[in-house]
């Protein structure tokens, strides 16, 4: 089987630790993982065939349900999208409101990261349009935009925000969903899923007991994950993927465990969460009749 992954992050791990474990071998699969920057070219391998399944966030087959094309999630890896929007150290930022005439910094415009943030603007009463974006990227070039005040705002995900709050004690946090407290306050919801396993809804029906198998790893992995400690899991993580910060990647372990999946399940309410959070920013998805039921699967789960 062919996978098609962004490089090793907390939101991710789950899918590489059933690789790193041997749960896909134990469970009967030879699997191969390419790594690909960005979550739209992960996306692309999964359209043009060159992947088999692919690791994407759940808000992508919407987007593709509203072109008339069938990807679908099958197993869920996490609960929050676990991304803090802070403010730059200097910017005199204190809350949302005060970004009304600033630039924000998201990872690409028009990624899930500008629509979280218009998202939280819109529910504080302050219009995209009041804004300006910025492509600030993703771990250390997004932290260096937000330090160097390159960005009045950032959207942040995962160790990128602690090792940003390791060098900034005084760091303002705007919205915050890495936490199950925070991800209520933000969306309504205790459960919202964002990294995903997807799979086109032809592979899905061909091949239903290669889904089945490569679920039943995810979910031994993060059993794993459950069970041991933010130093265990960082240990089974090859060095080249965290060459930087290891006390801000502890940290974000740390965070992202009580945030993971416990059964893999994508729940109506949680689907309806991110339609809801993708129509504040597309109009395509505002003014669609969507199926959800077509953007997700739960028939591969025990």
């Amino acid at each position: 089987m062919r996978l098609a992954l962004q490089p090793p992050s907390t939101n991710n791990y789950p899918s590489y630790f059933a690789q790193w474990l041997g749960f896909y071998e134990q469970e009967g699969l030879h699997v191969t993982i390419s790594q690909i920057a960005g979550a739209s070219k992960v996306l692309e391998a999964l359209a043009g065939t060159s992947a088999d399944v692919a690791g994407g966030v759940y808000e992508q087959t919407i987007q593709m349900e509203t072109e008339g094309r069938e990807i679908v999630s099958f197993i869920s890896l996490i609960r929050s999208p676990n991304f803090a929007i802070v403010a730059a150290p200097g910017s005199g930022v204190q809350n949302l409101a005060g970004l009304r005439g600033k630039t924000a910094g998201v990872s690409s415009v028009g990624s899930p990261s500008q629509f979280y943030l218009n998202y939280v603007l819109q529910a504080a009463g302050v219009s995209p349009g009041e804004i300006s974006t910025a492509d600030i990227g993703m771990g250390a070039t997004a932290v260096s935009a937000v330090e160097h005040r390159q960005v009045d705002a950032g959207t942040l995900f995962g160790s990128a925000v602690t090792t940003l709050e390791a060098r900034q004690p005084n760091l303002v946090i705007l919205a915050d969903t890495r936490t199950l407290q925070g991800l209520k306050a933000t969306f309504g919801v205790d459960d919202y899923p964002a990294s995903c396993l997807l799979a086109t809804g032809t592979w899905l029906k061909a091949n239903p007991e290669s889904a089945r198998k490569m679920s039943r790893a995810v979910l031994r992995s993060l059993a794993w994950i459950r069970e041991h400690s933010a130093e265990d899991i960082l240990a089974r993580v090859p060095a080249e993927f965290h060459a930087g910060d290891s006390a801000a990647e502890l940290a974000a372990i740390r965070l992202a465990k009580p945030m993971y999946s416990l059964d893999g399940r994508i729940r109506p309410e949680s689907a309806e969460a991110v339609r809801r959070v993708l129509a504040g920013s597309l109009e395509r998805v505002r003014n669609a009749q969507i199926d959800l039921s077509r953007t997700y699967t739960n028939e591969f789960l025990p």
